[in-house]
């Protein structure tokens, strides 16, 4: 009795270590940022239907459309844009678009438009 006890702590142990360490790279790793959910709050309060900037959605241009968009026009378009966060608070007026969405955002922004673009397996618009 004694050593199915021990055999069965053993498993338990065994188990646990297991456990613990194969959770810990995961705990290290930077969570991949959400490009739909970026494109909502970073792009969409101004490209939304009938927004004078014009209603941009991933489906809105091809892939190809999309990369030369962001590695041109993106900073040129953008760059004396009032970021949309910045209306509140005059503080913050001289803040441009370019200015308060950095390189990793943008990237996964771009990454979201292209994997969903209109000649994509599947096209989709951010809801």
């Amino acid at each position: 009795m004694r050593s199915i006890r021990r055999i069965v702590l053993t498993a338990v142990v065994c188990a646990a270590a297991v456990a613990a360490f194969a959770a810990e790279p995961d705990a290290d790793k930077p969570k991949p940022l959400d490009g739909k959910a970026l494109f909502k709050t970073s792009c969409k309060v101004c490209h939304d239907t009938k927004a004078a900037a014009g209603e941009y959605t991933p489906m809105t241009l091809i892939q190809e459309q999309w990369e030369e968009f962001f590695t041109g026009p993106y900073a040129e378009v953008h760059g004396q844009v009032a970021a949309p966060a910045a209306a509140d608070k005059p503080e913050q007026a001289a803040l441009k678009v370019t200015d308060v969405i950095d390189e990793a955002t943008l990237e996964a922004i771009r990454k979201f438009c292209v994997d969903h673009a209109a000649d994509s397996e599947q096209p989709m618009t951010c809801g």
